[in-house]
């Protein structure tokens, strides 16, 4: 069953989902890269790796807002009646683990591909600039 409803709110969370992780995408690999950069001309190899844990808590923060988000909207569009269900199902649905049953209604189970994907595309690409950090590391430890 299509709900166009259920379609435009998931399109919706997941446009502002995406600019979230892009802000702290942003931030992550601009401020990085200026301070790799400058641990890495003074030889600074407990900085760097201090660096790289700060920049994967961030990035968890951001995974952690976009959650938060997911369930605020199921929570205040009336599709899950308590806060704390929605957001267990939000963070279930958006890792794709998937360890909570689904409690959606069936005119809105289009939401849980919706977050899934969400959440797919936000870890990739947390993937992509953490290893590209990474690779600084590899080449400070030469």
């Amino acid at each position: 069953m299509f709900n166009l409803e259920a379609f435009a709110l998931g399109c919706l969370v997941l446009v502002a989902c995406v600019l979230i992780h892009a802000l702290f995408l942003m931030f992550v690999a601009y401020r990085s890269k200026r301070e790799l950069v400058s641990a890495v001309h003074k030889n600074q190899i407990a900085v760097i790796y201090l660096l790289f844990v700060s920049c994967v808590l961030l990035l968890l923060i951001s995974h952690m807002a976009q959650i938060y988000l997911w369930g605020l909207a199921l929570f205040y569009f009336n599709v899950i009646d308590h806060f704390h269900a929605a957001m267990v199902y939000a963070g279930s649905t958006y890792t794709t683990v998937g360890f909570v049953i689904d409690p959606l209604p069936l005119q809105w189970q289009l939401l849980s591909v919706i977050m899934a994907v969400s959440g797919i595309f936000s870890f990739a690409w947390s993937t992509s600039i953490m290893f590209s950090i990474s690779q600084q590391l590899f080449k400070v430890q030469k």
